[in-house]
């Protein structure tokens, strides 16, 4: 779990291990993105996220189409890195962040 959360890009803002819920920040962003995780019924993590990334270089919102792992850590290392890939090459492309890049899940 912590190798997951130690990105330069994410600000753990608080987190509930024994719920498995973590809320983070990425980037410069203010937004709170929570991320939520639960265990299946065949012994894997699936996670819920509050948030999808759409940067201006994105044609949708990205939503991980197989939300789950077979670690908590892998769960929530997948959860993270959807996130940070896509802000990494939209601010090296020279785009600057901006709140409206985290869309509000049910949006």
């Amino acid at each position: 779990m912590e190798s997951a959360l130690q990105d330069d890009c994410v600000s753990v803002v608080e987190r509930q291990d024994d719920e498995g819920a973590y809320m983070i920040r990425i980037g410069t962003l203010e937004t709170v993105v929570t991320i939520r995780l639960r265990r299946t019924w065949g012994s894997r993590t699936a996670y819920r996220l509050s948030h999808a990334i759409k940067t201006p270089r994105q044609p949708s919102p990205f939503w991980s189409c197989a939300s789950e792992a077979d670690t908590p850590g892998d769960a929530l290392r997948k959860a993270i890195s959807g996130f940070t890939m896509h802000y990494r090459k939209a601010v090296g492309e020279g785009y600057a962040p901006a709140e409206d890049w985290l869309v509000p899940a049910g949006s």
